[in-house]
């Protein structure tokens, strides 16, 4: 069966064309287990899990077209999943991680996956995720875990557009499955739709850029908050607001920058709402990266509103740029400006001009939050605690949302060198009534990736 490897590679271009030794788009994911990690078991049930993923089990290679035009595609990788004992990150696309674009790690009670963005998204992630908690579960505690379909709590809230397959709970993926081409059929292979009738959006103002413009000393160093927020308050809140977590929380980052900024003739706050691509482009089993972006912005206008009115705009906001024709025609916008970018012939090139462009990206949003959804583990999810994700960043402030265990757990990540931002930011939870508590903050710890354009010209 052919899973794509040898093709040229075209949704995961983005990354692979921005990313480097210094912009490593690599992303942490860590399950906090109830009890300590048994690192034997553990790499069975990651050897156990590469079984049910070939379309993963892949290192990149470089091709020349008829005209010499350099490309990338993955190559068939049967070396295993490194999974190493602590919590520093193995190097990806390296020889530490035997070539391959993902790892994983554990110490004490805590299970990681880091991986490189190309691969996959958050929506791929919590699959693979699902598969190894449920293999390393059965092995640790349970062997009769049950990976059929199970049903949601009485009451969670779910929003189609944020969260992944559109939140309804697939059996979890062992291996023996049956494989369909819909989960590595790239759906920028395919041709773009006709008739597309997408929204016309309000012109993007101006946006405080948190680089230049914010009221504490920027670090080169990240800092990662993860913050606790019980799920039962968090959705009760939210299903009698008009509003959903992710906006929400959107909401209120948005609210503390104008806050700190009372003036606004800088720019206005915008958030940058990740969402997820696949129900809108008819493919929701896809394990590429699909996600997207909604600009959600606190205007001038609104400053002057309650707090119930901007909940209520900004579900509109989403609403409007989340339409069904809008996300598509989105994504073949991206595509047409990766086609632009391979004018250029070589790899090299094409990422240099690449950085080049991107670099005005902080000037273009304020912050950036992303909540793929719920975990939904399955029965496994019983021997989870919390789940934290940390992502690498070109902004000054980013959030990452995870929900497992009836807690949300919120990663605010800061190039800060004080909690300015930060206690703005709680502020708000305090103002609505919503607890909290500041679980940990560290250093933000994601893998490094090696200069795998350099490794093809050796």
């Amino acid at each position: 069966m052919n899973y794509n490897k040898g093709k040229k590679l075209l949704s995961e271009r983005f990354y692979l064309t921005w990313a480097g030794e210094q912009m490593s788009w690599t992303v942490r994911m860590t399950l906090k287990m109830r009890d300590a990690v048994d690192g034997d078991l553990l790499r069975l049930a990651v050897e156990s899990t590469r079984q049910r993923y070939p379309y993963y089990q892949v290192k990149l290679g470089m091709r020349k077209d008829a005209e010499g035009t350099e490309y990338f595609v993955y190559e068939d990788n049967s070396e295993p999943w490194v999974t190493s004992k602590g919590e520093t990150p193995v190097r990806l696309i390296a020889p530490e991680s035997n070539n391959h674009l993902l790892a994983f790690c554990y110490w004490d009670d805590c299970i990681a996956i880091d991986f490189f963005h190309c691969l996959t998204d958050g929506t791929g992630a919590y699959n693979i995720l699902r598969t190894l908690l449920y293999n390393y579960s059965c092995r640790r505690y349970d062997a009769t875990l049950s990976h059929e379909r199970i049903s949601l709590p009485k009451g969670v809230h779910i929003e189609r557009i944020l969260t992944p397959e559109g939140m309804s709970m697939a059996n979890i993926r062992v291996a023996g499955d049956t494989i369909s081409p819909e989960e590595w059929e790239d759906p920028a292979a395919q041709a773009k739709p006709d008739h597309l009738h997408p929204f016309p959006l309000p012109e993007r103002p101006h946006c405080v850029n948190l680089t230049t413009q914010a009221k504490a000393m920027v670090n080169e160093a990240v800092e990662t908050v993860n913050i606790l927020v019980e799920e039962q308050e968090m959705m009760k809140y939210v299903s009698s607001s008009d509003t959903s977590p992710a906006t929400l929380v959107s909401l209120l980052l948005s609210r503390a920058i104008a806050h700190l900024h009372p003036d606004l003739t800088e720019g206005v706050p915008m958030v940058s709402l990740a969402i997820n691509q696949r129900p809108a482009l008819g493919c929701p089993q896809a394990g590429q990266t699909m996600a997207s972006a909604l600009r959600l912005t606190l205007n001038n206008e609104m400053r002057g509103m309650n707090l119930e009115m901007q909940q209520t705009i900004f579900r509109g906001m989403v609403v409007l740029q989340s339409n069904d024709d809008n996300v598509i025609e989105n994504f073949w916008q991206s595509q047409n400006t990766q086609d632009l970018f391979e004018k250029i012939p070589t790899l090299e090139g094409r990422h240099q001009a690449m950085v080049k462009s991107f670099s005005v990206v902080p000037s273009a949003t304020t912050a950036c939050v992303s909540y793929v959804g719920k975990a939904n583990l399955g029965a496994a999810e019983q021997y989870v605690s919390e789940m934290y994700t940390e992502a690498y960043t070109p902004f000054a402030l980013a959030i990452e949302m995870s929900a497992v265990g009836g807690t949300f757990c919120i990663s605010l990540m800061q190039r800060f060198a004080d909690d300015t931002y930060l206690e703005a930011f709680l502020d708000e939870f305090r103002q609505i009534g919503l607890q909290y508590r500041i679980a940990t903050r560290h250093p933000t710890t994601i893998a490094p990736i090696a200069n795998y354009r350099e490794l093809f010209h050796k």
